[in-house]
Formats: structure tokens, C-alpha cells, sequence
């Protein structure tokens, strides 16, 4: 008994020195960080800082910076914080401002920074703007700093002594970080005469940059009309080549993620893009949600199913080219103002960069096929279905007349205009054929149709003298159509050119004409 409690008193003595020696080891460590975060401020020269870098910057850009404040901090990592950075434009823009940033943060290895140089770990900029500016000839408010970086380094390396001479000068002892954050930043692309182009809400990582081999990277923003669109991937940089290259990227808009390829050349000058985008299979209801947000697709027209999506951005910056092609691939489609049904076909569209509504810029080609599906023209099924019940047609033939087994539609896109060289209807009561032209923007029609009615329907509307004189080698009553006006509520007549063509009568026309019109008179 006597030894167990002699064992006990001899243990508690020891653990209280244990205790009191980690104390005071941590004791000792708290006040060393403390003479640290004390003492190394004054042993770094901030004004070095001003004095050095943002001058060498200045030249660079050819822009002038003002900076706000200037602070060393050393918790919870040695950094420099610049507040309420601010990069004026060149002379060329002077009421502009190139860049402005809340706070640019500047991460630094401690132990070089003891000896008085700044190496710099990672670069943040905490709500950058940027405001790129585009001139009437194409040119950029950019385009000048890539010229100006011989001559700046010329110049670091060169000082004057005081007898005139020349000598080299050491590089000042700055070490360019390898890894690049953006947070929250905003650009804004503005053009003289259009509506300026703000993305916002800009996050952008590049980590471990590398000369030699492929770095990580992921950009994202915000765009009007768009949840979040974010690129990923590996970036190659060649400086001797100012050159850019994407590897194994991928982008990610709305619930879409495509795989994407390029490059981007001449990057201290004018760059130029070469990027291409695909997908075999995707889904067509989120392509036209994308496409109607640039003003490429109709926002009243449902789609849904698989096709294929090809897009390439080529050109200088200045004058970039935007194709896509589409493939669709039994796809369902319901327009409000035009149609529902099962499409086929390609579509190609060529969207150059520059001033003016996009619907006078946007050129392009297509062959679409519907099947088994309906007009929705509400004013133009009326109007049909007028017809077709005073020519005899049953309720369920008149309701048959404003449906179909195939149309089809042959296009070119350019100057604001949709031409359709061919457009095909074929359905139980009727076969339709027509061309001419509809405005891309406010759609408004200007089109002539060649309606054949069926052998049933021929036969109620070939008892009348006049459709003697407008008939095909089948024997079927053929009316020649004009539709005009807006898409909404079109205006459906009698094509006089093609009656004139006819030899009919003046007598007969008359009342020809006056009988189609008014079975086709609006409400």
C-alpha cells in the first residue's frame, strides 16, 4: 500500500512539469510570431514597392496607375495588399478607364522576403473592371500594350551613371507568381453605336502557369439571359510564339458541357481565335434556349429531342466569325406561329462580329423536313379551313387541310431576309408548293403558293366555269396564292401574275378573284 502511493507522488510532479514546459514552449513560439509580425515591416521596404514596380508597369501598359493604399501583411500569409487600384486609359481613350480593382492582392514567400525581395507566390484581384473599347476601324483600346514591352525592358536594364555613361542595371528582385485568381470581376465590351456588352460575376483560377508544359485553368461568368458558363481545362502558353493553346477543355453552359479545342495566336498584338466546339448527340431544347439568348433563334418555339452541334469562333479579335451548324435528328417542334412536328435536316448559320442588329449580320443556309405535324397559325387555319368548307370539304377534311405528312423548306439567309427557294405541303385535301422571302426581324411574309387540291376536293370545286381554266395534267384544281404581311396574322389572295399567265378572262378573273377573296377575307 505504502509503495503504490509512493509512486503516485513521484508521477505528479512530473506531469506538471510536462504541463508547464509546453507552456512555455508555446509561450515562446506566440511571441516569436509576434516579433515577426512587429519586426519585419520595418525591415521591407514598401516604398521600394511604388517606387520600382509601378513605374515599370506604367511604361509597360503605357498607362498611367494610381494606387490608393499599400500594406504589408504577414497573416494568415505574407502579402501585399494594393487597395483601389485604378489603370488609366492610352491618350488615344482618355476619358476612359482601362482597369480598375477594389484590392489587388500580392502573396509573397516569407524567408525572400526577409532578404528584401518580393516573390510573389499568387496574384488575386478582388472585383476587377475591365472596360475594352472598340474603335469605328476594328481596333481595340489594347492593342498598343504589347509594343511598349521591348521598350520597357530596354530600359529596366539600362541606367545612366552620373559621368553619362551607360551601365547595366540588375533586374529589380520581383518574381512573377504562377498562379492568377480573379474574383468577382466584370467586363465591359463597349462599341460605338451598340448597346455595351457587361459580363459580370467573372472568376477565373490559373494555377502552377508554366512556359514549358500545359497549366490548369477555369474561367467562369455570367451572362444575360444565362446561368453560369464556365470553361475548364489545360492551357499551353508559348511566349516565344505568343501563342495560346487549349488542351482537353470543356465548356459548361446551362445543363450542356461540350468539349472544346483551339488556340488563340497573336497575343501581344491583335489575337487571333481559332476555337471549335461539337457534339454528336445533345439536347435541342437547351441549344435554342442558348441560340434564342444571342437573338439566333425564335423564343416562341418548343424543341425538344437529340442533335448534333457544331461551332467554330475563328478570326481577330476584332472581326470574329461565329458558324454553327445544327443537325436535327427526329426532333419535336411546336411554333406558336408556325408549326408542330417531327424535324430533320441541317441548318448552317454565319454570325460576323460588328455593328448593326444581328438579323442584318446573320447569313446562312438550310434543308428542313417536318413530318406528320399541323400548322399553328391560328389566322391562317381559319382562313384555310374557310376555304375548304365552301369548297365542300367535311369538318374532318377541313381539319385535315391544315395538317401534314411532309413539309419542306429550302433556305438562304443574308441581309435580313429569309429566301425560300422551295417550300413543299402535302397532306389528304391538298399539295402545296411556293417560294419567296420573310424578314428575319418583326417576320413578315412575302410568299406565292401553287395549292392543288386533292382529286375529292377538285371535284366539288370543278363544278364552277371558272376553274376550267386552272388546272394541272392530273386534272387537280390548282390556286394560285399570295400570303403577305405579318407572320401573326398574314394576308392570303389571289396570285393575279400567275391568273394573267392563265389567259383567263377579264370576266371570268373577275369573278374568280372576287370569290377567292372572299373566302380568304380576314375575320
Amino acid at each position: 500500500m505504502s509503495e503504490a502511493i509512493s509512486s503516485t507522488d513521484l508521477t505528479a510532479p512530473s506531469r506538471r512539469f510536462k504541463i508547464k514546459k509546453a507552456a512555455w514552449i508555446g509561450l515562446g513560439v506566440f511571441g516569436f510570431l509576434l516579433a515577426l509580425i512587429l519586426i519585419i515591416p520595418h525591415f521591407v521596404d514598401l516604398g521600394l514597392f511604388k517606387r520600382t514596380y509601378l513605374p515599370l508597369l506604367e511604361e509597360a501598359l503605357n498607362r498611367r496607375i494610381d494606387v490608393g493604399e499599400v500594406h504589408l501583411n504577414l497573416i494568415p500569409t505574407p502579402s501585399i495588399r494594393l487597395s483601389k487600384l485604378k489603370v488609366s486609359d492610352s491618350a488615344a481613350f482618355a476619358d476612359n478607364t482601362f482597369f480598375t480593382a477594389q484590392q489587388v492582392q500580392l502573396k509573397l514567400r516569407l524567408w525572400p522576403l526577409l532578404r528584401g525581395r518580393f516573390e510573389v507566390t499568387e496574384l488575386v484581384l478582388e472585383k476587377p473592371i475591365f472596360n475594352v473599347l472598340k474603335q469605328p476601324d476594328g481596333s481595340f483600346n489594347y492593342s498598343d500594350i504589347g509594343s511598349n514591352k521591348t521598350r520597357a525592358n530596354n530600359r529596366r536594364e539600362v541606367k545612366k551613371k552620373a559621368d553619362g555613361t551607360k551601365s547595366v542595371q540588375a533586374p529589380p528582385p520581383l518574381a512573377l507568381p504562377n498562379r492568377v485568381r480573379i474574383n468577382d470581376g466584370q467586363l465591359n465590351l463597349i462599341t460605338k453605336g451598340l448597346t455595351p456588352v457587361n459580363i459580370k460575376g467573372i472568376d477565373l483560377s490559373l494555377q502552377e502557369f508554366s512556359e514549358t508544359a500545359p497549366f490548369p485553368f477555369r474561367v467562369a461568368f455570367n451572362y444575360p439571359g444565362l446561368n453560369t458558363v464556365a470553361l475548364e481545362g489545360q492551357l499551353k502558353y508559348q511566349e516565344e510564339k505568343a501563342l495560346l493553346e487549349l488542351k482537353n477543355n470543356r465548356l459548361k453552359i446551362q445543363d450542356l458541357t461540350f468539349p472544346v479545342q483551339g488556340s488563340v495566336s497573336n497575343l501581344s498584338t491583335t489575337p487571333r481565335v481559332n476555337l471549335n466546339l461539337a457534339a454528336d448527340k445533345v439536347d435541342a431544347k437547351t441549344i435554342f434556349q442558348i441560340l434564342s439568348v444571342f437573338g439566333l433563334a425564335p423564343r416562341d418555339t418548343e424543341i425538344s429531342g437529340p442533335m448534333g452541334l457544331n461551332m467554330m469562333v475563328t478570326g481577330p479579335s476584332n472581326a470574329l466569325v461565329t458558324q454553327v451548324r445544327g443537325l436535327f435528328r427526329d426532333v419535336k417542334v411546336h411554333g406558336k406561329r408556325a408549326l408542330k412536328g417531327t424535324l430533320n435536316g441541317e441548318v448552317n448559320i454565319i454570325l460576323p462580329l460588328g455593328g448593326g442588329a444581328v438579323s442584318r449580320r446573320l447569313q446562312g443556309n438550310g434543308k428542313l423536313v417536318a413530318r406528320d405535324g399541323e400548322l399553328t397559325n391560328v389566322n391562317l387555319i381559319k382562313k384555310i379551313q374557310r376555304v375548304t368548307g365552301m369548297i365542300g370539304l367535311s369538318k374532318d377534311g377541313q381539319r385535315e387541310a391544315t395538317t401534314f405528312k411532309t413539309m419542306e423548306a429550302e433556305f438562304i439567309v443574308g441581309g435580313g431576309y429569309a429566301d425560300f427557294s422551295r417550300l413543299y405541303l402535302i397532306n389528304p385535301q391538298m399539295e402545296v408548293n411556293g417560294k419567296g422571302t420573310m424578314t428575319i426581324d418583326q417576320p413578315t411574309l412575302n410568299i406565292t403558293l401553287e395549292t392543288a387540291l386533292s382529286s375529292q376536293a377538285s371535284v366539288r370545286a370543278g363544278r364552277g366555269r371558272t376553274t376550267t381554266f386552272l388546272k394541272d395534267s392530273q386534272g387537280r384544281v390548282v390556286v394560285p396564292l399570295r400570303v403577305t404581311g405579318p407572320v401573326e396574322n398574314p394576308a392570303v389572295n389571289l396570285n393575279s401574275e400567275k391568273l394573267a399567265e392563265a389567259a383567263m378572262p377579264k370576266a371570268l378573273e373577275k369573278n374568280f378573284s372576287s370569290f377567292f377573296k372572299n373566302l380568304f377575307r380576314g375575320r
